[in-house]
């Protein structure tokens, strides 16, 4: 028996071939798939003809298995998706996937069916991996329908889970696709009630060939995307063309409930999902991502799911521990100041700064979780002012030494840390200098256009001689200040790098309008006071 397709000569082709013919022929070119290297579009088109723009081979759910096996194969090899990235056969896939899978009436038939179902769903997902210009045709409604009804009837199959949430994740890509999944598919409780399947997967068994972190992850990603683009058509009467989503937008009251699902699914994942090595998980991210886009105030149903009764700290306690445990790392790691900027760019930005988002908002609504973490980050009697507030132990002085971290965008680590230690003193701007030093706290002052208070200013020319008067530009008592000491105990290189940093400073500073004094720094160097080091000393 010769392969299958050299048993068809044309597309067009009506070869009388006999069922167990076609099922030997595709078997021999399953064994031999290597060999077709240099036919696979001529293959791929014969395929598509015959199994799924029209059903002349399609004799029995062994052959379009098969079929839809090596088609999938063939796709991969194909640079743009080839054919299978024409709305003909996304949409053609897609109907074959739902009538052989929602359609199979008993058991021996169902094997095959969910082979062709997720060969189908793979050989989408691939197309619009390959051409995200197809990505359209997926998002089509009929197309919707199909893979939103698959991953409703896959239940506890991770394989077709995975693939649907995938195909979603991929299609999901405008306000009106968002709008007609919410209206028409509630899928936000799809995604919600599948994703409950693989977080309680030690309670419910599993079948396919991904594992339960993986589905989880896709469908969570599934889901991020859904509440980014339902933000947009909910709020689409506050958006101009000019204006993007902002970061602490949220769903209103009256449509968080219908999300509800997913807040709980998310913060569930955040409970149950362990570090890695220091990272979040990918399924975390996600959660993370997704917990941003709700108030933790209203309505009281939304409220009570962050801070369920009975248990008020389960969720802001994990939170603020996977935080915790990251910031440990990256300053104990990377102690010197000058390599947490890098670090934290290249590996943490997007880890950190939506955690902390999460917990700023969290202390800015509850007076109750302010006090809470206040304590975690301050421990009572723990401000020692005799330290610097850098040099002090304990979670307070690493955020000090994040915040002094010189990239000061709006959304930077080194700002949003700033947010996060503000609001923990109260939004109270003379208590934050006091606590933090205003050496600390100039770069985030500066990013959020914040003026020193006039009583700042006042007591740094009155209080000097006082004892057990804090010094504001260092937080720390005048008493224990010794800057010649200090100094002395620099080198000069590091004597270097605090004049630069000072230098940068003070420009920022007047350039602003914070201040407004000559740079001591620039009228030192002027003035000859400062020895310009050479290269090699």
């Amino acid at each position: 028996m010769s392969d299958y397709f050299s048993s068809v000569t044309a597309v067009n082709d009506s070869a009388n071939l006999s069922c167990r013919g076609i099922e030997d022929g595709l078997a021999d070119v399953v064994a031999n798939i290597g060999s077709y290297a240099c036919q696979v579009e001529r293959c791929v088109g014969i395929l598509l003809q015959r199994f799924v723009y029209t059903d002349s081979d399609r004799c029995s759910p062994k052959a379009t298995s098969l079929a839809l096996g090596i088609l999938k194969v063939f796709g991969r090899q194909m640079s743009d998706g080839g054919e299978i990235a024409t709305q003909r056969a996304i949409s053609g896939l897609l109907k074959l996937a739902n009538t052989s899978y929602l359609s199979s009436e008993n058991d021996s038939s169902m094997s095959y069916a969910s082979d062709i179902c997720s060969n189908a769903l793979t050989c989408v997902a691939n197309a619009m991996l390959l051409n995200p210009e197809c990505r359209a045709y997926a998002a089509e409604h009929q197309c919707l329908d199909t893979i939103v009804d698959i991953l409703g009837a896959a239940g506890n199959d991770s394989t077709l889970s995975f693939l649907c949430a995938r195909c979603l994740f991929l299609s999901l890509n405008t306000i009106e696709c968002a709008q007609y999944c919410v209206e028409q598919h509630r899928l936000q409780d799809v995604l919600g009630q599948t994703a409950n399947i693989f977080l309680n997967h030690d309670d419910v068994s599993t079948s396919g060939k991904f594992s339960s972190q993986q589905v989880l992850t896709e469908i969570l990603k599934a889901a991020m995307g859904l509440c980014g683009y339902a933000l947009k058509w909910i709020h689409a009467d506050k958006i101009s063309s000019e204006k993007k989503l902002v970061l602490d937008d949220s769903f209103p009251p009256d449509k968080a409930v219908d999300f509800i699902l997913l807040l709980k699914v998310a913060l569930d994942t955040l409970d149950k999902a362990p570090l890695e090595d220091h990272h979040l998980a990918s399924s975390t991210k996600q959660a993370v991502a997704i917990v941003m886009n709700f108030s933790t105030i209203e309505p009281q149903a939304i409220r009570d799911v962050w801070l369920p009764k009975g248990h008020m700290w389960k969720h802001v306690d994990t939170i603020f521990g996977l935080f915790k445990d990251i910031v440990y790392h990256v300053v104990d790691t990377f102690s010197d100041d000058n390599n947490l900027p890098s670090a934290i760019a290249d590996t943490y930005q997007a880890e950190l700064t939506p955690l902390m988002l999460v917990l700023v908002r969290l202390v800015s609504e509850h007076p109750d979780v302010r006090e809470h973490l206040f304590y975690k980050v301050y421990p009572k009697d723990a401000i020692d002012f005799a330290v610097l507030p850098e040099n002090r132990p304990g979670m307070a002085a690493k955020l000090v030494r994040l915040m002094r971290s010189p990239d000061s965008g709006p959304f930077s680590v080194s700002t949003i840390t700033g947010d996060l230690l503000l609001a923990l003193l109260g939004n109270d701007i003379r208590q934050f200098i006091l606590t933090v030093g205003y050496g600390n706290a100039a770069g985030y002052m500066v990013a959020r256009h914040i003026e020193i208070p006039a009583d700042i200013i006042e007591q740094v020319r009155e209080s000097s001689s006082e004892s057990g008067a804090v010094n504001p530009v260092t937080g720390r008592y005048w008493s224990q200040e010794d800057t010649n000491q200090e100094l002395a105990n620099m080198t000069d290189e590091e004597k270097e790098r605090e004049a630069e940093r000072l230098f940068v400073l003070f420009e920022r500073l007047n350039k602003t309008g914070i201040i407004k004094t000559a740079n001591p720094v620039r009228a030192a160097a002027e003035s000859g006071r400062f020895e310009e080091l050479d290269d090699c000393d």
